[in-house]
């Protein structure tokens, strides 16, 4: 008996620092670098976007672009004189306040990218679909489940293709302990993006809670299928190793329960 007590102490413990490595990875996913225009102004005409592009001067293009260029090449510090510079050329630059934002994530400022973020919702009239979803990023790993989920639907409204976006909303289910929700959303970002392995990891949390431990190894099993070698892989393994443990002393149990 102390020995089950001590694996099923260790196994929280094991799911404690995974759950941890789960909120960095949201925020570092909402630094992907994203189109200048969503996928739901994309389907607008052309001539709306044109439009657009011409209400913009030109100097806060050709600065955007520089910061734009930095952020291909690694070099997120050296972005944020640029937007700021376009920012402070065309005030309703929404696009350069969400690469702000997305620079100063990458910096791991995370009070300055929400700042950005939030002002890039403001400016745009929430119809910018990339800072209503990294601000949910942002809100999931600060444990703002209830605002996470509302500024995430927002975004995947606008967005609805968006496989991160389902994530970060699961993340927020999660966090809300809205379990089948939850497991929903997360498979819906794996059915549109299937090589992402965090994605097993979010499941394996849920199935966890759940003490659902045959569902838990399996989820276990198919994130050290797409992640080997990966910085969670070795604690994953450990994982695995105490759930099936447990899963045989739930059987022992059951049987010793048995009447004879």
């Amino acid at each position: 008996m102390k020995e089950w007590k001590s694996q099923a102490r260790d196994f929280a413990i094991g799911i404690d620092a995974m759950r941890s490595r789960l909120w960095i990875t949201g925020l570092l996913f909402a630094c992907m670098c994203v189109p200048l225009f969503s996928s739901a102004q994309t389907q607008q005409s052309s001539n709306v976007v044109s439009i657009r592009e011409l209400s913009i001067p030109p100097k806060a293009l050709r600065a955007f672009e520089q910061g734009m260029e930095k952020l291909a090449k690694k070099d997120p510090a050296a972005s944020l004189p640029y937007f700021q510079r376009a920012i402070s050329e065309y005030a309703g630059y929404y696009e350069a306040y969400d690469r702000l934002g997305a620079a100063d994530l990458k910096l791991w400022r995370v009070p300055e990218a929400e700042q950005a973020f939030r002002k890039a919702i403001e400016v745009s009239a929430g119809q910018y679909a990339h800072p209503l979803l990294a601000l949910g990023a942002i809100l999931d790993e600060r444990e703002a489940f209830a605002e996470a989920e509302s500024v995430t639907r927002k975004g995947l409204n606008l967005d609805p293709n968006s496989w991160t976006g389902r994530y970060y909303l699961a993340l927020a289910l999660f966090g809300l302990n809205r379990l089948a929700d939850a497991e929903n959303s997360v498979r819906e970002a794996l059915r549109r993006k299937t090589d992402f392995p965090q994605g097993h990891l979010l499941l394996a949390e849920i199935h966890s809670r759940e003490q659902d431990f045959p569902s838990l190894v399996s989820d276990l099993n198919e994130y050290l299928k797409l992640s080997p070698d990966g910085p969670a892989s070795a604690r994953a393994k450990a994982l695995r190793e105490s759930a099936q443990g447990r899963m045989i002393a739930s059987q022992g149990n059951t049987t010793l329960a048995q009447p004879q």
